[in-house]
């Protein structure tokens, strides 16, 4: 085998004539090979580079599976109509919306750039505050560069699937786990904060179980993005929640505040 390959190595030396012309980048002579003059060393080099640029498209690819599919695969939306929501089917009709409307694409081109804040969408229910959030989710999920990863999950259904964990003994899911793939995206919305306990106005609180979980994920993303939307006043959030669960969820917040007061229904109709 050793003979054969040294043969053969030999053969092919045989076969490139050294050229009397020089290679501009190396300054080197080139070679002939069956009529075709070539730099050795260009060659070369050119064949790593489309190995490396093969190399940087496959990961790419792998980092968008990763990224940009999660919104669409591993998203929990109650509402499946807001599969559909998006900027342009966000419907203006007054100022409020207008405004409202700007100011959650201003949001989204910030996270786009980078930036690392939470946001709060407040008030009244079906005024298109779950619309704004998984449009902000989209216009970033399509548009960033690099990708990010983008995830919407319904609160309540979200501590429903924790719980369905609890006994069952075949999936291979359990509470670590759907916490972990929910708090390592890049920018997550939680939708619908304080439906998971019932009618607005009848003075719950959430339950300890509803405080640690929000309690173990907003820990986890300190260092991320989250939006939330409430159909509750602050004053109700303050009553439902303990400040430790708050004080996360309001982390970074800023003025970062879009308010719904305006009662019209703005949900997606079919």
């Amino acid at each position: 085998m050793e003979e054969s390959f040294t043969s053969s190595m030999g053969l092919l030396k045989n076969l490139l004539l050294e050229s009397d012309q020089i290679c501009e980048v190396h300054n080197e002579p080139m070679h002939q090979y069956r009529g075709h003059i070539a730099c050795q060393k260009c060659q070369r080099e050119k064949v790593q580079k489309e190995d490396e640029e093969l190399i940087q498209n496959l990961t790419k690819r792998h980092h968008k599976r990763i990224t940009f599919d999660r919104l669409y695969k591993d998203s929990i939306v109650g509402d499946h109509t807001l599969r559909e929501a998006n900027f342009d089917n966000f419907v203006v009709d007054d100022e409020e919306s207008e405004r409202n409307k700007l100011a959650a694409r201003l949001i989204a081109g910030r996270y786009m750039r980078g930036e690392v804040f939470n946001t709060l969408l407040t008030g009244t229910a079906g005024a298109g505050k779950s619309h704004l959030a998984m449009s902000i989710l989209k216009a970033v999920n399509e548009h960033a560069d690099p990708y990010m990863s983008c995830l919407f999950l319904s609160l309540d259904e979200f501590l429903l699937d924790i719980r369905s964990t609890y006994n069952d003994k075949i999936t291979q899911e359990d509470e670590r786990s759907l916490i972990d793939r929910v708090a390592v995206v890049d920018l997550l919305v939680i939708d619908d904060l304080g439906a998971e306990t019932g009618p607005i106005g009848t003075d719950k609180s959430a339950s300890n179980f509803t405080q640690r979980m929000l309690y173990t994920l907003m820990n986890r993303r300190q260092d991320k993005s989250t939006i939330i939307t409430t159909n509750l006043s602050s004053d109700q959030v303050s009553a439902m929640y303990d400040s430790k669960v708050i004080s996360r969820l309001y982390r970074n917040l800023g003025g970062n505040i879009l308010k719904f007061k305006n009662d019209r229904d703005r949900r997606i109709k079919f």
